[in-house]
């Protein structure tokens, strides 16, 4: 590569490899990769030219003393170019990078050339003049405007990419063929005028190529998410690539630019190639903030050295200020990376002060809704705790809209409730969600057993008013009933002892309807099954009752025993309903009753429990079916003596009824 006229950016394409592509992006795939790929170029092919890349390459190196930024250019994008075209990926990317094989067609040519007895030495520096021009300029200039989708920004870069692509053409035919001095092996007299055109065409380059940076730039800039990622990404390649290209016309030492040329495919690799950029953040932030930090320090040193003369001054000057220098740079390199967003571990930090200094459960979800919108700038958060459609909390921020993206909040497996935005990145969320697992479990079990207690609470005191009513409307009226009734007939008993006779008749009827009303209301309270036949007994004739219409029924009990009277009573409850469900609705032909005591981490960590299940093989739940009162019941019940009910489709069909109640 000729250093007289080595320029690093433009962007044009090498008019040997057409890089039409088709701008469509199938639905299936994601949006930050375009799946497209050119006509022209076949998977064999792109290969091929990854293996003819690395033959010249390595028979280049054999004969030693070219230029290595050609072989490092093709090395370093001609996999990545059959990798995209033969994956269907990128766009034109894939053929542009392909591209880059007439930088190892220069690195060859220039060291044949080199190698003084070999024949054709000229031929060999003639074609290396060719090429080393399109591979280099193509990878400065196009890669640029067309990654990372693989096509232009928008139609106003039309006339800048055609202007690239003729004026790299103008640039490589004057390079090759203008007569000016022994580079040029063959030269064409007749183009001789052309020279004192060459800087014009230089500096119509430089244009182009400044164009294409500031419109990556601002690119970026505008971009949010997962693009702004990208972007970044391949801004940070680009410039190690055009600091490669320089470093060795500054370092005197030809192969020290060779990695920060490689960096520029790496990075374009990421960018276009990883699906969850959200992961390499941290890592782009702390490269951002080494590389500024350099950059920085480096221009202190030098201005400090220039102004005083003074090393030592210069040196203590770096010193002092690299402290405050990085962080003031680790702060700006999170605006770069996450644009008005907040960056996560100042969201995290944040979040985790905010919950270690609250208990309170709305405070909880409000800190993760604030943290949510911090981190992502939705126009709408909602943060619900507790199951879908029936949250127990709720903390809304900004202006309600529909929600557009949505995660669970988990801890241990356990759904808590949902985090969701009018729009936003998901993998955002995901590790808010995470970051907040245990204090959300807590605030979610403060929650629910405060309504457990509420419900309690309104269900006795609801049964107290059912109870006096009924004892005052009932029993009450009976009983007064009954008095007046003794009283006529103590007035007639002399008088009219038939009558009398009569009065005693209606007083035993009162009587006996008086008896019925209370042992109503003692049913009420407490099921008369479970004191006569205890537990195990009561599900059997509960059982065999439902079973008396064909339904075979199974009771399994293990130890029953010494069971406390709410549990007791709900676990029959609970056994009753799902049986008569299971009967009326599910059709089957045979069920199974397992009750008993559980051993202590069998169930919900270390705690000793009771145990309940129902399964049948009848038609299990429909996938639409909506939970009824029956259902609610049951779990209502079970919930407030802080257990756990499922219903779940059984093997080979039919449901299962499980409940967990502690002991």
């Amino acid at each position: 590569m000729p250093a007289a006229v080595s320029l690093t950016v433009s962007p044009t394409v090498s008019p040997t490899v057409s890089p039409t592509v088709s701008p469509t992006v199938s639905p299936t795939v994601s949006p930050t990769v375009s799946p497209t790929v050119s006509p022209t170029v076949s998977p064999t092919v792109s290969w091929l030219v990854f293996g003819l890349s690395c033959v010249l390459v390595a028979a280049g190196g054999a004969l030693g003393g070219a230029d290595p930024v050609d072989a490092a250019v093709a090395l370093g994008f001609t996999p990545l170019g059959a990798y995209l075209v033969a994956r269907r990926r990128g766009g034109a990317v894939g053929p542009c990078c392909l591209v880059t094989v007439l930088g190892a067609v220069a690195y060859f040519a220039d060291s044949y050339s080199l190698r003084p007895g070999l024949p054709g030495g000229r031929w060999a520096a003639w074609v290396g003049a060719w090429a080393w021009a399109p591979a280099l300029l193509t990878v400065g200039g196009v890669l640029l405007l067309l990654v990372p989708d693989g096509r232009l920004p928008g139609r106003a870069w039309r006339p800048v990419a055609a202007t690239g692509v003729a004026a790299t053409a103008a640039f490589t035919v004057l390079a090759a063929l203008v007569p000016e001095g022994p580079d040029r092996p063959f030269p064409v007299e007749a183009l001789a005028p052309a020279r004192d055109a060459l800087p014009a065409v230089i500096v119509l380059l430089a244009a182009v190529s400044l164009a294409c940076a500031a419109g990556l730039v601002v690119r970026t800039v505008r971009a949010q998410g997962e693009r702004r990622t990208q972007l970044l990404w391949i801004c940070l390649g680009a410039g190690a690539f055009v600091a490669g290209v320089f470093l060795p016309a500054v370092t005197r030492l030809p192969a020290a630019g060779v990695p920060f040329i490689l960096a520029l495919p790496a990075c374009v690799g990421v960018a276009m190639l990883r699906h969850d950029l959200y992961g390499t953040g941290p890592w782009l932030r702390r490269v951002l903030t080494l590389g500024l930090l350099t950059g920085v320090l480096a221009l202190l040193y030098f201005t400090v050295s220039g102004l005083t003369g003074a090393h030592v001054a210069a040196a203590t000057a770096v010193a002092v200020a690299v402290e405050p220098l990085h962080r003031w740079l680790r702060r700006a390199s999170g605006r770069i990376l996450y644009g008005g967003r907040a960056d996560p571990e100042t969201v995290h930090a944040r979040l985790g002060a905010r919950l270690a200094a609250t208990s309170e459960p709305a405070e909880i979800l409000a800190a993760v809704a604030d943290a949510a919108a911090e981190a992502t700038r939705a126009a709408y958060v909602r943060a619900e705790l507790g199951a879908p459609g029936e949250p127990l909390k709720v903390a809304e921020r900004g202006t309600p809209a529909p929600l557009g993206v949505s995660v669970p909040l988990r801890f241990q497996d356990e759904v808590l409730g949902v985090l969701g935005l009018s729009g936003g990145d998901v993998r955002v969320l995901a590790p808010l969600a995470s970051h907040a697992g245990a204090a959300l479990a807590a605030a979610h079990r403060a929650v629910a057993l405060q309504r457990s207690r509420t419900l309690l609470v309104t269900a006795r005191e609801e049964e107290r008013r059912r109870f006096s009513r009924d004892l005052h409307d009932g029993l009450g009226a009976f009983l007064s009933g009954i008095g007046f009734t003794v009283d006529a007939a103590g007035n007639a008993l002399k008088a009219d002892p038939e009558r009398a006779r009569g009065l005693l008749t209606q007083i035993r009827t009162q009587v006996a309807e008086a008896g019925a009303g209370v042992r109503r209301l003692v049913r009420g309270l407490r099921p008369p099954e479970l004191a006569q036949l205890g537990l195990a007994g009561a599900v059997e004739h509960t059982a065999a009752t439902l079973g008396a219409g064909g339904v075979e029924i199974e009771v399994t009990a293990g130890d029953v025993s010494g069971l406390p009277a709410a549990v007791e009573v709900t676990a029959y409850l609970v056994a009753r309903e799902a049986l008569t469900n299971a009967v009326r609705h599910g059709g089957p032909r045979r069920c199974a009753v397992r009750l008993g005591r559980t051993a202590a981490g069998a169930k919900a960590g270390t705690t000793d429990g009771f145990e309940l299940s129902v399964r049948d093989d009848g038609s299990g739940l429909a996938p639409e079916a909506v939970p009824g009162v029956g259902l609610t019941s049951m779990r209502e019940r079970v919930e407030e003596l802080d257990g756990k009910l499922t219903v779940d489709a059984a093997p080979g069909g039919g449901t299962v009824v499980a409940a967990w109640i502690p002991l």
